[in-house]
């Protein structure tokens, strides 16, 4: 049974500023849930409907959380379907705590490749780059003040669980953090729509951090100007541009490639 104030809490988390004010944020599924207890974010408490016990893949979840000693509270299925955002949420919401990441401790870390993401405004676009680059291997993503919240529910859900495996710095402010990224030894390779070179002729080795910006404006001159490097994707067919997760992709896969010449990619 779960509790009127309970209730009002996790629904006050469907807003940003609910998730602002609590420091915490839910997920919902099955997929999503199983990466949250398996990495090392706290999951403060699972809430679960019995048609999702029932499930074998449900019930080893749950088991899995109590080894975790995560609490677990069985509720109505209206429950769920009301503090989920989804239509099918799979039976299962957790409550997760926010990780705050400090980025000179993830640079402590010296990554190999950083994307940093400037005023990425679409919640569907930051989750898909996110889950990108985790598969390509990026050890670090910096977020700009003014994209969209890192916690937004669109963005997690989109991420597939790549969330959880990446160490995300928000608000940063790149006019000063891209100097500092320089004088690390990174090179900045920056996305420009225009008088960029093409991706497959250049040596991506070396440190390298890359600048995609947001999905209507792109890169602002400021920004761009602190780059070392322009990269311009050619369009071969009638398209106007790529979409902007598309792009970051494509450019991710040929600096990982690069780098990893000697892997079964």
């Amino acid at each position: 049974m779960i509790s009127k104030n309970l209730l009002k809490q996790l629904l006050e988390l469907q807003t940003k500023k609910g998730r602002k004010l609590k420091d915490k944020f839910l997920i919902e599924g099955a997929r999503l849930c199983r990466e949250a207890i398996e990495s090392d974010w706290l999951v403060e408490q699972i809430f679960y409907s019995q048609s999702f016990l029932d499930l074998d893949l449900g019930n080893k979840i749950l088991q899995q959380a109590k080894l975790r000693k995560i609490n677990t509270l069985l509720v109505q299925e209206k429950v769920i379907k009301k503090i989920a955002e989804t239509e099918t949420p799979q039976g299962i919401v957790a409550l997760v705590q926010k990780k705050n990441f400090s980025w000179k401790e993830v640079l402590a870390k010296s990554p190999n490749i950083i994307l940093a993401l400037d005023n990425i405004k679409d919640p569907g676009n930051l989750g898909t780059m996110l889950r990108t680059a985790d598969a390509a291997g990026v050890e670090a993503v910096l977020l700009s003040q003014g994209s969209v919240e890192l916690y937004n529910s669109k963005v997690v859900r989109t991420t597939m669980g790549s969330l959880f495996h990446l160490h995300p710095v928000n608000n940063l402010n790149f006019s000063q953090v891209i100097p500092e990224l320089k004088n690390l030894g990174y090179r900045i390779v920056a996305t420009s729509p225009q008088s960029g070179k093409r991706i497959d002729q250049l040596d991506f080795s070396g440190k390298i951090c890359l600048l995609i910006g947001n999905e209507a404006f792109g890169l602002s001159e400021d920004i761009l100007k602190l780059s070392d490097l322009k990269i311009t994707l050619p369009i071969l067919g009638k398209a106007e541009s790529l979409n902007a997760a598309v792009a970051c992709g494509i450019i991710l896969y040929q600096i990982a490639l690069q780098k990893n010449k000697e892997s079964n990619f």
